[in-house]
């Protein structure tokens, strides 16, 4: 009979740590005092947290501090007005050796989307060096200041090429149809070579080559940096930094907003479908309409998509390969799991991330630190890690207490085998 026990009590013990199930969660507030931050990254195994705020500052989170000296100061440069913004960030997997960085931001001057690199500065590396601004591409824009996305980013294993996501540049139902026009660079996703610098001759260009495997593959009548098209605002998106899976969360007008898996030469659809929704019936329908793997329609979830990241972070049991998103109009926070052709556990996680006293709502981004770790940015100038809650005292005494009990049973078992 102690014999049955102890096989029993094993088994459920070694089927619970099989499990794992996901922990209850919180946001845990790490930062305030942000001047409309929109995004939060690191470098791979780095424990500083860099934060872009929309006015041009970038500014480090270092052992729970803000660092007084911003890491880069854009300020001069950058057009704020609508949508417009200091708007992304990425580092070059091999920023450890060559200090390598890349914005997105608006330019004041010409309110053309510019993306550069910079290095950070060998003496001071909490400090970017301003000298070493380069340019890699420009992006011609039309007058209206929404639409601007911003995302930029390497997929793991792929170190050359950055993408660059692009909105369609505004109004609304984009009026001269430049998401699905080839020989516009707006209402894309983009993706150059960025592995060496094009114009080593001048200081102020960086350039970029062209990867194998984009859309146009040598046709001349499509640019050549696009690797898919028909998106009208892919604000937010990411990898998947184990799978290398890209997600591209876009913006939607009056019905619907999606989440879409990039592939090499994939239609999205817009300004055609919204979504799933054919928005323009008079217009020539895509033959190659790529679905979204998820959308919401505006009388559910909310109205404006907010993309995250897959949790690959090691403190949470449970939540690996788990896909978070947000919505800015609505306050609210969700996840699911991708299976590679459709979803599963959408998950509803508002009333355990979001609070009053810390990360209240207006999500303008998620962020991902160098280790996997996964916040929560408000635009109210709020920073919060994603944490599980720590276990009670009562359910860490009762895992003590089967402990002593399986000890208790094992010298049972001994002492009736002598």
């Amino acid at each position: 009979m102690i014999k049955s026990f102890f096989t029993l009590l094993a088994a459920t013990i070694s089927t619970t740590a099989w499990a794992a199930p996901i922990p209850p969660l919180q946001t845990r507030l790490v930062a305030t005092g942000f001047d409309q931050p929109l995004f939060a990254t690191a470098p791979n195994r780095d424990s500083r947290l860099f934060v872009v705020e929309k006015g041009g500052l970038i500014k480090i989170i270092q052992n729970g501090t803000v660092l007084p000296t911003p890491f880069l100061d854009l300020s001069g440069s950058v057009d704020t007005s609508g949508e417009r913004g200091l708007l992304g960030m990425t580092f070059d997997p091999n920023f450890v050796d060559n200090r390598r960085f890349y914005v997105n931001y608006i330019n004041k001057t010409t309110l053309d989307t510019v993306v550069a690199t910079y290095q950070a500065s060998a003496a001071q590396p909490n400090v970017a060096d301003a000298a070493s601004a380069q340019t890699v591409i420009t992006i011609a824009q039309p007058e209206f200041s929404n639409h601007k996305a911003g995302w930029i980013g390497f997929r793991p294993g792929e170190a050359n090429n950055l993408y660059i996501g692009t909105g369609d540049g505004g109004f609304r139902d984009d009026p001269q149809n430049r998401a699905q026009n080839l020989t516009e660079n707006l209402g894309k996703m983009l993706r150059v070579d960025v592995s060496a610098d094009r114009f080593p001759g001048d200081t102020t260009r960086y350039g970029y080559a062209i990867p194998a495997g984009n859309l146009a593959n040598g046709n001349p009548g499509i640019n050549a940096e696009i690797y898919a098209y028909g998106l009208r605002n892919p604000y937010r998106d990411s990898f998947d930094r184990e799978t290398g899976t890209l997600y591209i969360a876009d913006v939607g007008q009056n019905n619907r907003e999606e989440i879409n898996i990039g592939s090499a030469g994939a239609n999205y659809g817009w300004r055609v479908f919204e979504g799933t929704r054919l928005n323009f019936p008079d217009d020539a329908q895509p033959p190659n309409h790529t679905p979204p793997i998820f959308e919401y329609d505006h009388n559910g979830l909310g109205a404006s998509i907010t993309g995250g990241y897959v949790y690959r972070g090691l403190e949470i049991d449970g939540l690996q390969g788990t896909y978070f998103f947000a919505d800015f109009v609505t306050d609210q926070v969700m996840s699911f799991r991708f299976t590679g052709t459709g979803i599963t556990e959408l998950t509803d996680r508002t009333a355990e991330l979001l609070s009053p006293t810390g990360i209240s709502g207006q999500i303008s981004s998620f962020g991902e630190d160098g280790f996997g770790n996964l916040y929560l940015v408000s635009i109210n100038g709020r920073i919060g890690m994603i944490t599980a809650v720590p276990e009670p005292e009562g359910y860490a005494m009762m895992l003590a207490g089967m402990v002593l009990i399986a000890l208790w049973v094992r010298r049972r078992e001994r002492m009736c085998q002598d």
